[in-house]
């Protein structure tokens, strides 16, 4: 009956380690009997550039004060257990390991914000959380499912036998970066020509490509532009009833309203017909899909191309297009 009041004892004194704070004052822990520990993670489902936040939280659920002793690294205080889903355990980075050997008492702490303190103290109801960046200790691996279950030590340097496991376990995913899909962006129906010239659905596929790539040079090169403006009510009036001094201002004044591209961005185009009317006069049908603020909108764009004595020999222009809403 000793032996069983003596081991009785014992355990009660540890469970209530320690009974002496950092001022002197004799007090009871009562962190084993009513504190419990969590984790939480804001994300559950991470790409491998993110930063892998968690929150490790301890709350008071009983009627007294909990005191405990954190240490200046917070990998004593606060530890982790991390498997992925092949139960293989990750380990903490080289740099950042721990040497297992029994610290000097200092009665001195910092808090999360770097001011000193003796002790932190939580009331009934109330909770202590601390916000971790994983991704400081730990490398993981894209495609790779973890769990993590985290231990709190409420005076770890004082001893480290004695510790709160976390009521759940955190579930992570490291999803692989997204390789970006490209679409093919052109369909045209003839192989691209080598030889001196282009046809006038090359010239398309070239004119609409510069648009894609931004490629402004190539863009207007392919434009027979004094002909082309006709084909906008906003700038047609104008320029055909301005001095030809001022032509040149509502051209460029032209040009930079089709760089800004106000029907939206090219995102695929096919061509679909060709027409030669004349030895100097020819047709393309194209369907063009553009994005605007997250929607597409499908349209017909009816190209008719020109040479002749004002263009080089050999090459085609594009002169002016009517476009129809597709459904």
């Amino acid at each position: 009956m000793q032996f069983l009041a003596f081991v009785f004892l014992f355990s009660i004194s540890i469970f209530s380690y320690p009974d002496v704070d950092v001022r002197g004052n004799r007090s009871e822990n009562y962190l084993e009997m009513q504190g419990r520990a969590t984790l939480r993670l804001p994300k559950l489902s991470l790409s491998e550039e993110d930063e892998v936040f968690l929150d490790f939280s301890v709350k008071n659920y009983g009627n007294e004060v909990i005191r405990f002793f954190p240490t200046t690294h917070v990998l004593k205080s606060f530890q982790f257990t991390i498997v992925d889903e092949n139960d293989d355990s990750l380990s903490i980075k080289d740099e950042l390991k721990i040497e297992d050997r029994k610290l000097k008492r200092r009665l001195t702490t910092v808090n999360l914000v770097g001011d000193e303190v003796k002790e932190i103290v939580i009331h009934k109801g109330e909770s202590f959380t601390k916000r971790f960046n994983l991704k400081d200790y730990y490398h993981f691996e894209a495609g790779k499912k973890y769990f993590i279950t985290g231990y709190f030590y409420p005076n770890y340097l004082e001893d480290n036998t004695n510790f709160l496991k976390t009521e759940n376990r955190a579930m992570l995913l490291i999803e692989p970066k997204k390789k970006e899909i490209i679409k093919k962006k052109y369909e045209s129906s003839e192989k691209l020509s080598h030889f001196e010239g282009l046809s006038p659905e090359e010239v398309v596929h070239l004119f609409l490509s510069a648009e894609m790539k931004k490629n402004w040079d190539n863009y207007f090169k392919h434009l027979h532009l004094s002909e082309f403006i006709n084909s906008y009510t906003k700038f047609s009036k104008e320029y055909s009833n301005s001095e030809e001094d001022y032509k040149e201002l509502v051209l460029n004044e032209f040009k930079k309203y089709l760089m800004e591209e106000n029907a939206g961005k090219i995102t695929y185009y096919k061509i679909q017909s060709k027409e030669i009317l004349s030895s100097s006069l020819a047709r393309v049908v194209v369907y063009v899909e553009r994005e605007q603020s997250r929607n597409i909108a499908k349209y017909e764009y009816v190209y008719s191309l020109k040479k002749g004595d004002e263009i080089l020999k050999g090459f085609w222009k594009i002169n002016s297009v009517t476009v129809k809403v597709r459904r």
